[in-house]
């Protein structure tokens, strides 16, 4: 069963925001490699992260300790007590040639299951693709010649161990020290002896002698642990009474030293003495820049024993593997592709494929990046590998995996197994996928650009016609600007906030105002040219629930909220509504300045936002107090503007 506490505490805090505001939100995550550090990756660590996520359960245990950590709630923890992956994920097989940028897999689901398993899956492809894409370099600058994994001493535990051992023999090791592996993975396994071996005895031959007497089909002795030359010839004194017993040495080890210039030296020797069959085995702090440097040299090394260098990944120990978010659909809404924008750090939006385009022989050519179902020439990559949440197909043995990659080999052109190479293998990115990157990124300025909200007030008929029963005087004549700001904000899918003055006949506030605004009456209505299509009226008799107010604000043009009191903000759901929306500046206009607009500028200062107040769009009863208001105003930071130059900011 899957740890399902592998995770960063990120992933559950985000979970818990996506449980409360976005429990029906559908996901798709890309997992691939940012950037060529590599001239090519072999993508590995797949089936392990299926078989994680076909087993993740949160256990009792678990939920106790979130519980304890006190952040979480008790309907969250709930949830995840009955948590599994039903999700689908589609990837490339186990173990493929990728390159940068190219899906390793899709994972599409719940926005919430999607997302807890981000960090895990980066684990286990990280680990699995670093490993392996190291051990492929190595075995390919080997040319044919035999290399072993030696790493157990130095990985980083016994997990990274195995891993080493795993991944080096599915690409092409022909074997490992680690007895361990051995045992799990039914890999060959390989030794000789220790410099420690040699100096425990009184004389180096005699070391050589007692390993050969016991191990006479097996022996590979370690020559350089005092002088190479005698050590050699040590050897071959050993070698030859292996013979007389009918038995050959398999070969000598060279650990140290000037690698390529010894195994000249004891190439000559072991061929003098007729041992033409001996091996020379080469380890120490070997990897492929060191191995190609040795057959440039025509050292003749017939193995490698690779360790550090090659289980630990040194010149590279991680594959900058991400999982990004590529899509998202909410409830009763289409699928969006998105996209991260981020200098150097940009990413492809859509759920995408992978096209690989061959040549004679079959050898790999070039890949294309492309959208699913668009028709692009070449092999298809990725295929489904789950749906919901079940594995469609059995794992492969691991000599099968091997096979499958030695054949995938055969395939590359020299230039991308060629150690020093400069040459990048090219990858594109399809008509249609490049057509909606651009799209997007013009779409996608709009995100990050500044949020304005209008905010029209009271534009009714009992405020503003001439027979309205609390007509403010000369009224009338803003609202060709009003209607300006309306079919401004339409064009330009500005939401606008519309208070709406709504009264019973007894209404209390009649004792001071009049009655004005009776709901059902021709006053109470609003100007028809401030009202969009695409409105929703919120009255002030209900309490909306966050997921409401949030769905409104996504679906609607306009948001119309009543009131019965003179101070707009006493509807229950208008704070909440101006929180969700969280513009960076509110423009207002309507009517009584005095009044409703003054408590409206007023009101949202003192929530943080900016204000601005359109001067030509909204009406006062008295000039003097108009005069007074914005001197004020001006003094406690909001800005005065007209139609014209707030229109023109705004574009």
């Amino acid at each position: 069963m899957a740890k399902a506490l592998f995770l960063d505490l990120y992933e559950l805090t985000m979970a818990q925001v996506y449980f409360k505001y976005k429990p029906d939100a559908q996901a798709t995550f890309d997992l691939f490699i940012r950037s060529p550090k590599r001239p090519f990756y072999v993508a590995c660590g797949i089936d392990d992260a299926l078989n994680y996520l076909q087993g993740l359960r949160f256990l009792r245990e678990d939920i106790d300790y979130l519980r304890s950590l006190a952040i979480f709630e008790d309907s969250f923890l709930d949830y995840l007590r009955d948590f599994r992956f039903k999700g689908e994920v589609w990837g490339v097989g186990e173990p493929e040639i990728v390159f940068a940028q190219e899906p390793i897999l899709r994972i599409s689901g719940n926005l919430i299951e999607t997302q807890i398993v981000e960090s895990a899956l980066l684990n286990k492809i990280n680990l699995a693709t670093t490993l392996a894409s190291k051990a492929a370099r190595v075995v390919f600058s080997a040319k044919g010649r035999g290399v072993y994994d030696f790493a157990l001493r130095r990985t980083q535990g016994e997990e990274a161990s195995l891993a080493a051992a795993k991944y080096s023999y599915m690409v092409g090791a022909r074997g490992t020290s680690n007895v361990y592996a051995g045992s799990l993975y039914k890999i060959p396994v390989v030794g000789t002896m220790a410099h420690s071996f040699v100096m425990s005895f009184e004389r180096e031959i005699e070391s050589f002698l007692a390993f050969a007497q016991q191990f006479p089909t097996k022996s590979i002795i370690l020559v350089d642990t005092y002088n190479v030359t005698e050590g050699i010839k040590s050897a071959i004194k050993v070698a030859k009474l292996l013979k007389r017993k009918g038995f050959d040495l398999l070969g000598i080890r060279l650990d140290s030293g000037d690698i390529a210039s010894d195994a000249k030296l004891a190439r000559r020797m072991l061929d003098k003495e007729g041992l033409i069959d001996t091996m020379i085995f080469a380890s120490g702090n070997l990897d492929e820049y060191k191995i190609n440097e040795f057959i440039a040299k025509k050292a003749p090394l017939d193995a490698f024993g690779v360790g550090t260098n090659m289980g630990c990944s040194l010149d590279l120990p991680y594959t900058d593997v991400i999982y990004k978010l590529v899509g998202i659909k909410e409830k009763n809404v289409s699928f969006i592709p998105v996209m991260k924008l981020s200098a150097d750090k940009s990413t492809l939006p859509s759920k995408k494929q992978v096209f690989r385009k061959t040549g004679q022989k079959g050898m790999i050519q070039k890949d294309c990046i492309g959208l699913e179902g668009e028709k692009v020439s070449g092999k298809k990559l990725l295929k489904k590998l789950m749906a919901g949440g079940k594995r469609l197909y059995h794992e492969r043995g691991l000599d099968e995996k091997r096979s499958s990659f030695m054949q995938k080999a055969k395939k590359m052109t020299e230039f991308i197994k060629n150690v020093d190479t400069q040459r990048r293998y090219p990858v594109s990115i399809s008509k249609k996928l490049s057509g909606l990157i651009k799209d997007m990124k013009d779409n996608l300025q709009k995100r990050i650009a500044p949020r304005v909200l209008f905010m029209d007030i009271d534009t009714q008929h009992d405020f503003i016609d001439k027979k309205g029963k609390l007509y403010v005087r000369g009224s009338e004549k803003m609202m060709p600007n009003i209607n300006k700001l309306t079919r401004f904000a339409e064009k330009n899918n500005i939401l606008i906030f519309s208070s709406q003055d709504t009264h019973t006949k007894d209404d209390p506030e009649f004792k001071d105002f009049g009655p004005h605004c009776v709901e059902g009456t021709p006053g109470h209505k609003k100007l028809k040219t401030t009202i969009l299509k695409n409105h929703k009226v919120i009255t002030h008799k209900k309490v909306y629930s966050l997921q409401e107010l949030r769905s409104i604000t996504r679906n609607f043009d306009q948001i119309i909220w009543q009131k019965d009191a003179l101070n707009l903000f006493m509807n229950p759901n208008i704070i909440t509504l101006i929180e969700t929306v969280f513009a960076d500046k509110v423009y207002i206009y309507g009517v009584v300045t005095e009044y409703c607009i003054k408590i409206a500028v007023e009101g949202l200062l003192k929530m943080g936002f900016p204000v601005v107040v359109i001067e030509d769009a909204i009406k006062e009863i008295s000039p003097e107090e108009k005069k007074r208001l914005f001197t004020h105003w001006k003094r406690i930071g909001v800005e005065i503007t007209t139609t014209a130059a707030a229109l023109k900011s705004i574009r």
